[in-house]
């Protein structure tokens, strides 16, 4: 069950929270930003720190106290001040909720520095009129995931503008890859919100049938760029139809893509099957089959791309002690615990998404079979706790995260 939770910028620690898994079907421990605090009593007296950062290729934009960034939505007003993001959007973009006279400015003008009443009757904080939200998809200060998704959100400046450095690429991939347990790999929004097509489409000619009151329950996935930027699914398979209201739908091979209403982080896949006519994409825009046999796959990985992953969606990793011809896994004891090899009762690993031709197995000391890549033996991370963590790349100078062709990623 997802709590309702308020953005309060407070310039104290953050707390620890538990989180909704990113791979979907549990809880894990971690820490969120200080705007995605569960707001107590005394939030509301908190000192309230607003301050400016240099993130990416967006440049200076705004920033909470802790380095997350803030956002804009296209969909809200500035003259005057009005916020339309409530309900479910708001437990995506929590709005950044303000004590009027515990307000700290760092790099901001103050005069334009305001406050609008949200429906809820707390006070949202604006800058330029603007209502400003975080994103709960940015999970460490610095990242921007949420600028340009949908094409109505955009990292503030510090003047209530849309962060424009960088061009149309700062905006990163609109169509990604990751895994949902049980599904394996299937295609995402920039947010990583499971992507879905609907038998009552066609694909040939491309054709949307989900308008009205369908298109609030099946949001259409629409395109910001043209192209379409991607990151790990095949270019030639992507491209766009326009919609009656003008907009332009992302489509692969052929079939329109569409997010579901009531998923509500990623790795959920709360529409699959639904009325037996609304199906995961996978990345050819094939229906996702349920495969519980899935050993191996792929999915994006922030900068490094697409790598290999296991079947619940954690980043797999190779180790430079080890050798790929023959294969030899040396990790093992303490350094096992910490890096958990993957395991496999078969030679008859099934992938998705990796050439079967390059996957293998290795007996360990132990007597266990490893699944390898490449020749390479696979491990998880035990400090990754998330799907999208890459927390052990690099480290060590000898732990790599693999890509699907079992070589090092990112290097």
């Amino acid at each position: 069950m997802i709590r309702k939770r308020v953005a309060v910028l407070a310039a104290t620690a953050a707390v620890g929270l538990t989180l909704l898994s990113a791979c979907g079907g549990g809880t894990t421990g971690g820490t969120q930003p200080a705007l995605q605090q569960e707001a107590g009593p005394a939030a509301a007296a908190a000192l309230v720190s607003l301050q400016t950062a240099e993130v990416g290729p967006l440049g200076e934009v705004l920033t909470d106290a802790e380095g997350f960034t803030l956002y804009r939505f296209d969909e809200d007003t500035a003259n005057p001040s009005v916020s339309t993001c409530v309900d479910a959007c708001a437990e995506k973009w929590p709005a950044v909720i303000v004590d009027p006279e515990n307000v700290s400015l760092q790099g901001v003008e103050q005069s334009l520095v305001g406050t609008v009443a949200r429906e809820d009757g707390t006070k949202q904080l604006t800058v330029a009129g603007w209502p400003i939200y975080s994103f709960t998809g940015d999970t460490a200060p610095g990242e921007w995931k949420g600028h340009g998704v949908g094409g109505t959100w955009f990292a503030a400046t510090a003047e209530g503008k849309k962060a424009t450095g960088g061009g149309a690429a700062a905006a990163g991939p609109e169509l990604k890859t990751a895994v949902v347990p049980g599904l394996g790999t299937v295609l995402t929004n920039p947010a990583g919100l499971t992507l879905y097509r609907f038998d009552a489409d066609t694909n040939n000619p491309p054709t949307s049938t989900c308008a009205g009151d369908c298109a609030v329950k099946w949001p259409p996935l629409l395109a910001t760029a043209d192209p379409v930027r991607v990151q790990g699914v095949d270019q030639s398979l992507v491209a766009t139809l326009d919609r009656p209201d003008g907009t332009k739908q992302v489509t692969v091979g052929g079939w329109p893509l569409y997010t579901f209403a009531q998923d509500q982080a990623p790795g959920d896949a709360k529409g699959q099957g639904v009325g037996g006519t609304w199906f995961a994409a996978a990345p050819d825009g094939k229906k996702a089959v349920q495969n519980t046999a899935l050993k191996l796959t792929t999915a994006t990985v922030g900068d490094l791309g697409v790598v290999a992953t296991d079947a619940e969606g954690m980043t797999l990793y190779r180790f430079d002690d080890d050798t790929a011809n023959p294969s030899v896994s040396t990790c093992v004891d303490a350094c096992a615990v910490k890096w958990p090899p993957l395991l496999t009762e078969t030679d008859d690993v099934q992938v998705q998404g990796v050439d079967r031709a390059l996957v293998g197995t290795v007996v360990r000391q132990d007597g266990t079979k490893q699944v390898t890549l490449a020749g390479w033996p696979l491990y998880t991370f035990a400090d990754d706790v998330l799907c999208g963590d890459a927390k052990g790349q690099g480290v060590g100078g000898k732990w790599f995260v693999s890509t699907p062709e079992g070589e090092k990623a990112g290097v």
